[in-house]
């Protein structure tokens, strides 16, 4: 069955009141008190806190695990990239800084899109074209007038 037009206009007057409500906690910076979210972030929080207080020994135990194990992870991952660099026949260049390798992941990233490398191509090809046009104009600025 259809709902009765009262029905309708009590639901719409409702949905308008409740967004009142919003609008008139976010003007005055309350808290949603209501919030079941916040109620569940926070309730979620004091259990994993009361768990961390309850049970201190496995606490310190994961810290020292964590302590142990995280240099020989590091150091793993270092050795594998270093052998796999040797597989691959690449030396790393120990001047290149961070910037150039910055540099050269962007561009390389960039190129690999056909729309990139034709937008850097139109670029390029502008920045030479002021370039030369900046050299012939300073080189005929420097040459005698015979006039």
């Amino acid at each position: 069955m259809k709902p009765s037009l009262e029905d309708e206009r009590r639901a719409l007057l409702e949905q308008i009141e409740a967004s009142r409500a919003v609008y008139r906690r976010m003007l005055s910076d309350e808290p949603e008190t209501g919030s079941r979210t916040l109620r569940r972030g926070a309730a979620a929080g004091e259990r994993a806190l009361h768990w961390v207080t309850g049970h201190p020994l496995w606490v310190a135990g994961a810290v020292a695990l964590l302590v142990l194990l995280a240099p020989r992870m590091i150091k793993r991952r270092r050795r594998t990239a270093h052998e796999s660099a040797v597989r691959h026949h690449y030396e790393p260049d120990p001047r290149r800084s961070g910037t150039q390798r910055a540099w050269l992941t962007a561009a390389a990233l960039l190129l690999r899109d056909p729309t990139s490398l034709r937008a850097v191509t139109r670029f390029a090809r502008s920045a030479w074209q002021w370039i030369q046009r900046r050299r012939i104009g300073a080189a005929s600025s420097r040459t005698p007038s015979l006039h």
